[in-house]
């Protein structure tokens, strides 16, 4: 399909408050969750974007809502809540994260019904959205609602097995989800949690099976694209001092939905051709990049990208 000027990329899906270490012992209070992050990189990067997902009157609620109309992102969709903001208490081994999350009775349970609003061109889903209700049946109406209008989906099911109370629910439902998208990003622990064996093997099956784009990241090996009857892309990633890797896989979706808007090809992914894609993958790397050189789910502006 075209996607036009005035249509936007839709994210769907959690925003919480990461409880990062700081320096002094104690807990630094930073805006984040899967989807927000994706949300707020893509509209620092320049993309026409918008979010739903319920915000709360708190005061991270509405830190949460400031940042993304500073980077234009469009947050009207947004239901208000009373409810707290919901939060993730983060433990940093190696620079790697961990989260521990608060989520009963904040806004991570407070989405019940949604609709796809009317300039939406693409649909964003992924996170702990997809494994807690009532949430994640909101989203997955959502994905049907767009793949029924035509729209791409892209998928990051960004998983977390500690939050995962019901793996025989969510394994159908990633099915489903798989079946509706255009693009689906996993990380190699993604891939492991979906199936026994090598990752890039199950990548390589997800794409011959779902007929979609799929972005198999890994780390700091940097990402490969694999789509159905064409040979694999990869890109590696640049060496670059990481602070912490909060955030990055949701900069690198910013980085790839960014470049795929811009170059036209965001309607119609799978059938890019092979340099626009590799374009795109280099800038989602490069955003990615950036991001774990600084502390928490930062992503960097259109600007700072050189």
């Amino acid at each position: 399909m075209t996607i036009t000027d005035s249509d936007m990329i839709l994210c769907a899906g959690e925003s919480l408050v990461d409880l990062v270490p700081s320096g002094g012992g104690g807990l630094l209070a930073l805006p984040g969750g899967a989807v927000f992050n994706t949300a707020l990189g893509l509209g620092r990067l320049g993309a026409r974007a918008g979010y739903l997902w319920p915000l709360s009157a708190d005061a991270h609620g509405r830190t949460l809502r400031s940042l993304l109309e500073r980077a234009g992102v469009d947050a009207s969709p947004c239901p208000a809540t009373d409810l707290p903001t919901a939060s993730a208490e983060v433990t940093l081994t190696g620079g790697e994260a961990s989260y521990r999350f608060t989520l009963t009775g904040t806004t991570a349970t407070a989405l019940t019904a949604a609709t796809l609003p009317e300039r939406t061109g693409a649909l964003f889903i992924g996170g702990i959205s997809l494994a807690i209700e009532p949430g994640a049946s909101v989203v997955e109406s959502l994905a049907a609602e767009a793949r029924a209008r035509g729209l791409p989906v892209m998928i990051d099911p960004n998983l977390r097995p500690p939050l995962i109370d019901d793996p025989e629910t969510l394994r159908p439902r990633l099915d489903r989800l798989f079946a509706l998208a255009a693009i689906i990003k996993l990380s190699s622990d993604d891939l492991r949690w979906l199936s026994a064996g090598d990752p890039a093997a199950t990548a390589t099956r997800i794409a011959e099976e779902s007929g979609a784009l799929v972005l198999h990241t890994q780390g700091a090996n940097g990402a490969s694209l694999i789509r159905r009857g064409a040979p694999p892309l990869h890109r590696p990633a640049p060496k670059v001092r990481v602070i912490d890797t909060i955030g990055a896989g949701d900069s690198f979706n910013a980085g790839l939905l960014a470049a795929l808007q811009t170059s036209g090809a965001l309607g119609y992914p799978a059938e890019a051709d092979a340099p626009m894609l590799s374009a795109a993958l280099r800038y989602a790397v490069q955003v990615a990049a950036v991001t774990v050189g600084r502390q928490g789910a930062d992503p960097p502006w259109r600007h700072e990208l050189g």
